[in-house]
């Protein structure tokens, strides 16, 4: 009797063993600190991949920029590296990338690390680069600023309002960065005028603009009509757009590295795994 029943369990615990899922899942799980907060949710492994959602808040006024190649997982004590796009989070805001890592039997994986390296934070507020100033209606239509390459690409400007487009991109080592809100337009009264305002398609204020080298991007700069009769006409005066402080570079720093470990989730992997 005795030795039907360790036969019994014998046979109930290595078929329990061998158990295998199509799909095994994983826990979710989250990784805060004071900048960031880091979520792992859908991982699921099948026999030739394993993938994830990523996704990253940013918690600062700076921009972060992930590169997920920087990133590896071991597995099994290999280590693997991921390759995926580049991802720019704006500040206090979030996003995500899925990661996929190619591979074999890996449904059959119970737990592996994923080392999220090549984060890096960079500031918008660097010390701003002298731009000449540009003169509507221009001598031409193009100038520099440091690493920036500028030119003007369209202008409106008629006696109530001025509306003016940019393009510009930036080569330079580090990354650059262009905040058109801190242009402002002098006008023969001497005075010197901010632009209206801009906001996103979110409708929230429109922040700097990020570009890492080889990149462009356009903006606009505008103007209401201005108190001050023929003397303020827009159409018929000269004005003189004034950078101030709207392009600038800013070195990345990087980030403390953060490991993330996938722990198998018995329970979904039971439910939908099989």
């Amino acid at each position: 009797m005795i030795a039907s029943m360790l036969s019994s369990m014998t046979f109930a615990q290595k078929k329990e063993k061998e158990v295998k899922y199509d799909k095994m899942y994983y826990k979710n799980l989250t990784k805060e600190t004071d900048d960031i907060t880091i979520t792992v949710d859908n991982a699921v492994s099948t026999d030739g991949e394993t993938k994830f959602k990523l996704k990253i808040e940013n918690k600062t006024g700076n921009f972060l920029i992930y590169k997920p190649e920087e990133s590896k997982f071991i597995v099994n004590g290999k280590e693997m590296k991921a390759k995926e796009k580049v991802l720019i989070i704006k500040p206090n805001s979030s996003d995500f990338r899925i990661i996929n890592l190619k591979g074999d039997k890996f449904n059959s994986m119970k737990t592996y690390s994923f080392v999220m390296d090549g984060l890096y934070s960079v500031s918008p507020d660097s010390k701003g680069i002298t731009a000449p100033d540009f003169k509507l209606p221009p001598s031409t239509n193009d100038f520099s600023a440091g690493s920036f390459k500028c030119s003007m690409t369209k202008l409106y400007k008629e006696s109530d309002a001025t509306d003016v487009k940019f393009k510009c991109a930036y080569n330079g080592s580090k990354i650059g960065f262009i905040d058109p809100s801190k242009a402002a337009v002098k006008m023969p009264d001497g005075n010197e005028y901010a632009t209206v305002k801009q906001t996103s398609m979110l409708g929230g204020a429109q922040g700097p603009i990020m570009l890492m080298k080889g990149e462009d991007d356009s903006f606009n700069l505008k103007w209401d009509r201005m108190e001050g009769g023929k003397k303020m006409d827009m159409q018929k005066v000269e004005m003189t757009i004034l950078w101030r402080e709207a392009f600038s570079e800013s070195a990345p720093v990087k980030m403390n590295v953060e490991t993330l470990v996938m722990e198998f989730d018995e329970i979904v992997s039971n439910e939908k795994g099989k």
